[in-house]
């Protein structure tokens, strides 16, 4: 049962094997980058829902393929190089989560927050990127 006024945060994770290099700052290696797509909102009357994660997923397939990160079985294990994007000029983690908003806001309305997130338990790094519309934006706090 939905209570009035509730309001609901729903997430879906994916991995990206990919390289990249940060000119002046590194050469090309990989990493396996988290990506964690948030969403918030009213929840759906029907499905409780805010975001169709069914939607969502294609959208993660999408952006897999799109840097090459797909392999034959469409499962993300393949490996890409975030450099051959020409719309992503420098591929920080902060830029490359910024270029996942992009891909991901225009058709999820909901979506509050794109994390990027690479390295392994006790030596993680990763970014927050809430854009434009964002129902978080200008919040201080993080998950």
């Amino acid at each position: 049962m939905l209570h009035s006024g509730a309001s609901m945060r729903t997430f879906m994770e994916f991995t990206i094997e990919a390289a990249h290099s940060v000119t002046r700052y590194s050469r090309l290696h990989g990493h396996t980058f988290v990506v964690k797509l948030s969403f918030e909102g009213q929840p759906d009357p029907v499905y409780g829902w805010v975001a169709n994660l069914y939607e969502v997923k294609k959208i993660a397939d999408t952006i897999k393929a799109e840097i090459g990160a797909a392999d034959e079985n469409g499962d993300g294990s393949g490996e890409g190089n975030l450099n051959d994007i020409s719309d992503l000029k420098v591929v920080s983690l902060e830029n490359f989560a910024s270029w996942i908003w992009g891909r991901v806001a225009p058709s999820q309305p909901n979506l509050s927050t794109v994390e990027v997130n690479r390295g392994f338990r006790g030596s993680i790094e990763g970014c927050e990127y809430r854009g434009l519309g964002s129902q978080t934006a200008g919040s201080s706090s993080a998950s």
